[in-house]
């Protein structure tokens, strides 16, 4: 059993999609309607993942893997706010918290003055995060639900921790893809047996503005330190996997005409639209990988 759990592959894949589903399913028959429940929940499950691939917090933190779960309990705390703290200041609440943990992850590399391509594209992932973050958290609900407005923030997190995790591993930076492909395989969970539930004709579990918070930003402070800290990594991979966010305002705007009049059909196609970056960024990662040979690309 200990041979099991210890498998990279169990914990950082098959274990968190499990408990995705379970979440999910407990959203749905046994928890609690009030918001902080469900958010103290996601975020016992991310700290978990955190400690278990990057090990316990240590005081003070040096590295930059080491303040990522200080990062992660900072968006725990900004998410337990009260619902309606977060419905008037969360978009400026996403830009001083996005900015902040930029500045803390590479105030190395930006007072080291040298301006190289790596550092171009931190610097362009962590502007499209700050404001995919900004713009996905702030959005109003509608007035009349439509059926997949509860699948965007989750498509949103999947994609860009997908992307990320490839683009990292491929970037030989193995222990944050490790990480971001748990909170995909965690969120994927969740956005499987919601989608499930809605094919069965039942009603499907929207996330709060607490937790669409905590997930959007410890996924994309992983990858805002890939980009900043992967010199493998390729930079035109890590921008598109950070423009999932951004997709959620085009599926709700300019591209809404595309989803389909057919309502089980219309979560899985903006999920599809939504994840069309991250597509894009994980082909970009596979074809200019540093050893693209051996994977059969050239």
């Amino acid at each position: 059993m200990s041979a099991v759990l210890g498998n990279p592959m169990v914990t950082t894949a098959a274990l968190p999609l499990l408990l995705g589903i379970a979440l999910a399913l407990a959203a749905r028959f046994t928890l609690p309607a009030a918001p902080p429940v469900l958010t103290l929940l996601w975020a016992a499950l991310l700290l978990f993942f955190y400690w278990d691939t990057l090990g316990p917090p240590v005081m003070p933190p040096v590295a930059a893997s080491q303040k990522l779960i200080y990062l992660a309990f900072a968006g725990i705390l900004i998410g337990l706010l009260p619902e309606r703290t977060l419905g008037r200041r969360t978009g400026f609440l996403a830009v001083i918290a996005f900015a902040a943990a930029f500045l803390w992850l590479g105030w190395r590399r930006l007072a080291g003055g040298a301006l190289d391509l790596q550092l171009i594209a931190a610097l362009a992932v962590g502007l499209l995060t700050l404001i995919g973050a900004a713009l996905l958290i702030a959005r109003r609900p509608s007035p009349s639900p439509s059926p997949e407005e509860p699948f965007l923030a989750p498509a949103a997190v999947l994609a860009l921790s997908l992307a990320g995790a490839i683009v990292s591993v491929l970037g030989a930076s193995i222990v944050t893809g490790q990480l971001l492909g748990s909170i995909a395989a965690l969120v994927g969970g969740w956005c499987l047996a919601q989608y499930l539930a809605a094919l069965r004709g039942g009603a499907t579990a929207a996330w709060s503005k607490g937790v669409e918070f905590l997930l959007l930003y410890a996924a994309a402070t992983v990858l805002i330190q890939v980009a900043l800290l992967a010199p493998k990594a390729n930079p035109p991979a890590l921008i598109l996997s950070s423009l999932p966010p951004l997709a959620v305002a085009l599926v709700r705007g300019p591209l809404q005409n595309l989803l389909p009049g057919a309502r089980p059909l219309r979560p899985l196609v903006a999920g599809i639209l939504i994840a069309v970056p991250a597509i894009l960024a994980i082909v970009t990662a596979i074809v200019w990988a540093p050893h693209g040979a051996a994977l059969g690309f050239s």
